[in-house]
């Protein structure tokens, strides 16, 4: 049912690779997003999240190198441990915090390349402007369709769910993170098909459409499409609906436990929502 419209979408859509470092064991944490362009000229949009990251990646790294630089002026002396946690306190550096963050746009574009961000200021929403002095490496742009879809409609999504990259490795003499050259450097795009369940609103309007079948976290900023390939809306989130009482389950020679009665079902920013929104940026889109 949606092969020709996958086809027809897959040029605009790319991952965007990140990976974390944990402060207490230097762990590296993969992750991933997706966006999609929507004209030839390097607009893409996703979700807010990404712009999030973007947006501390560099707080998270001069929060570091001033940690650093502190730590470097303690005493070594009987009191240094001491004087160590109490700084790690002050600074909030737990085993658990982030202290660098570094991200991959993957086949958006070469050269030197700018990002301007800009978040919806309201909803789960923002436009990337890729910037560049070479090429854009991406095939294609989507087209929108005109109209909302209609409760029970089916719709599909294609993103990149799975962080399965693995060129990252941590740098211990410069105490960095970094993408590397070498090892498993893509993610396979997915997709996921549901249908249209019910449109979210907040009083002003009706700003997502919710849908079944949640898929995974990177699937965030996947485009949501109908059988024509035509855009819908981006999926920003995952909600969970709670089916009513418990219900005690008793399985063979296992022990029993209680289902919650939950669903998890995606939601995605409304086709009118982003069309307003690059419409406001003075952003051009195509509409069929």
């Amino acid at each position: 049912m949606f092969v020709k419209a996958i086809e027809s979408v897959s040029g605009a859509i790319r991952p965007m690779h990140i990976i974390r470092r944990r402060f207490s064991d230097n762990a590296i944490l993969p992750d991933i997003a997706t966006l999609f362009f929507v004209n030839e000229r390097g607009y893409a949009i996703t979700t807010k999240r990404v712009a999030t990251i973007l947006q501390a990646s560099n707080a998270v790294e001069q929060q570091y190198r001033a940690y650093l630089e502190r730590k470097a002026q303690l005493s070594h002396d009987e009191s240094y441990r001491f004087t160590l946690k109490r700084l790690e306190n002050d600074m909030k550096l737990t085993k658990d915090s982030v202290v660098g963050i570094r991200f991959s746009f993957m086949g958006c574009a070469s050269g030197t390349t700018r990002i301007e961000c800009k978040p919806h200021p309201k909803y789960d929403l923002a436009l990337l402007h890729f910037i560049t002095d070479g090429q854009y490496l991406y095939r294609d742009h989507v087209t929108f369709a005109e109209k909302a879809p209609k409760q029970g409609q089916s719709v599909c999504r294609v993103g990149y769910p799975m962080p399965e990259f693995r060129n990252f490795r941590y740098d211990a003499e410069k105490d960095t993170i970094l993408f590397t050259e070498t090892g498993k450097n893509t993610s396979a795009q997915f997709a996921l098909d549901g249908m249209v369940t019910r449109y979210i609103s907040d009083g002003e309007r009706a700003f997502a459409i919710e849908t079944t079948n949640a898929g995974a976290v990177g699937m965030n900023g996947a485009p949501l499409i109908d059988t024509e390939g035509r855009v819908l809306g981006l999926q920003c989130g995952v909600g969970v609906m709670m089916l009513g009482a418990d219900v005690k389950m008793e399985l063979p020679n296992q022990e029993s436990y209680t289902d919650h009665g939950s669903l998890r079902l995606a939601v995605n920013t409304h086709l009118d929502v982003i069309k307003d929104f690059l419409r406001a940026q003075d952003v051009m889109f195509y509409e069929a």
